[in-house]
């Protein structure tokens, strides 16, 4: 190697005049001004990375500091109330209850009847208020037959049962009274959402809501309006038939959800095998029409 020359520079692509495959001696093949263009190129090169590296920095500065935190939307509307049965229940927009004095285990004056609602919006950690009136349809007459009532519902719940309060009046003996249910307006809510819910955390099941209720009352052996779904397992109604089935089974509410898919399989077996000891030892039982009562 001759004094003043290079050592050696390796292969280059930016150096068209170079070998892109040999190292070659600087002095036999790359000139100064070469050599001057390519220190330029890398010095470009160097602050280029540099100025990329700047801009991504900058970059992440200022995503942190123009961040804010997105407003999560909340209820603003008044609060709601809202009849409501479970979709299984087969109870429907225009729902019907029934409530007999006749069917109770003691003769009774007055009797309380739980009515579900739903509170929809905002959970309250304060006491609230809750009201029903009365709709058009209505027979029964209020403080006769029954007593409507501002209730205070407890903090925190979206459900709540409203006490209704039947009155066994004389008139109950011969005739079938309708009470047709609203909620009423008040200082805490107003009338909450209708229709269908699907399940979720706070449902149980699908829902049905619906804005008005009606309760047929009386003090005779009439047929429940539960009764529909009860035909093809407990047969036709009859007051007779009740009679032996509160005997029987000890209960006198035979609705789906007072007994549920257990007793809706298992009661008219022991239904058919009380009556069926009963014939044994008295023959046919018949009911107030003198049909023989059976059970499926």
């Amino acid at each position: 190697m001759r004094k003043g020359s290079c050592s050696f520079i390796i292969n280059v692509s930016i150096l068209q005049e170079c070998s892109l495959v040999q190292v070659w001696p600087q002095s036999s093949m790359c000139s100064q001004s070469q050599m001057l263009n390519f220190n330029l190129i890398r010095i470009m090169e160097i602050n280029h990375t540099r100025i990329m590296k700047y801009i991504l920095y900058a970059t992440m500065v200022f995503s942190l500091f123009s961040c804010k935190k997105e407003a999560v939307e909340t209820y603003q509307g008044k609060d709601g109330v809202s009849f409501f049965a479970y979709t299984y229940q087969q109870l429907h927009t225009t729902a019907t209850r029934s409530y007999s004095f006749a069917f109770q285990k003691t003769v009774k004056t007055r009797d309380t009847m739980y009515i579900p609602l739903r509170l929809t919006g905002k959970l309250s950690d304060q006491p609230r208020t809750v009201l029903l009136k009365t709709a058009e349809g209505t027979t029964a007459t209020a403080g006769m037959d029954f007593e409507l009532k501002e209730v205070a519902i407890p903090p925190g719940v979206s459900m709540f049962n409203y006490p209704l309060v039947l009155i066994n009046s004389v008139g109950m003996a011969s005739n079938v009274y309708k009470i047709v249910l609203e909620p009423a307006e008040t200082k805490d809510f107003t009338l909450g959402t209708l229709g269908q819910t699907p399940a979720n955390s706070v449902n149980q099941g699908t829902e049905e809501n619906f804005r008005y209720l009606t309760i047929e009352v009386s003090s005779m052996y009439t047929r429940p309006a539960y009764w529909d779904i009860l035909d093809a397992d407990f047969g036709e109604f009859s007051a007779e038939k009740y009679k032996f089935m509160v005997k029987v089974l000890g209960i006198t509410d035979f609705s789906y959800e007072n007994i549920g898919f257990d007793g809706y399989l298992n009661f008219p077996v022991t239904l058919r095998n009380a009556l069926a000891d009963y014939e044994a030892a008295n023959g046919p039982l018949l009911d107030e029409n003198g049909n023989e009562i059976s059970f499926p």
